[in-house]
C-alpha cells in the first residue's frame, strides 16, 4: 500500500471528538462508545481525509520518538482494524 497516497476519514456512521487528549468515538451501527488512547487518538484526530497516513506516521514518529518504518506500520495497522469496524474509510487518490 502507498502510503503517501492513502487518505483515512472517519466512516459517516461514526461521531467522534478529542477531548483532553482521548478520542471518544460513537458508533451509531453498533450502539457502542470507544475511547481511544493517546496516540490512537492523535490518529483519529489527523486522520481527516486531509492528512495521508504517510502524514500521520511522520507526526508520530517525531512525537512519539520512534522510527518512521515503526510508526508507519503502527499507524497502517490501528486504521486497518478501524476499517473493519466501520470506523474508519481509507481512501486512495
Amino acid at each position: 500500500m502507498d502510503t503517501t497516497k492513502t487518505y483515512p476519514r472517519p466512516h459517516p456512521q461514526t461521531a467522534g471528538r478529542v477531548i483532553d487528549g482521548e478520542a471518544v468515538l460513537i458508533l451509531a451501527d453498533a450502539s457502542q462508545i470507544n475511547v481511544l488512547n493517546q496516540v490512537g487518538s492523535l490518529i483519529y484526530e489527523l486522520s481527516d481525509g486531509q492528512h495521508s497516513v504517510a502524514d500521520i506516521a511522520s507526526q508520530l514518529a517525531a512525537r512519539f520518538d520512534v522510527s518512521y518504518a515503526q510508526a508507519e506500520s503502527d499507524t497502517l495497522e490501528f486504521l486497518h482494524g478501524l476499517e473493519t469496524q466501520s470506523i474508519m474509510i481509507l481512501e486512495t487518490r
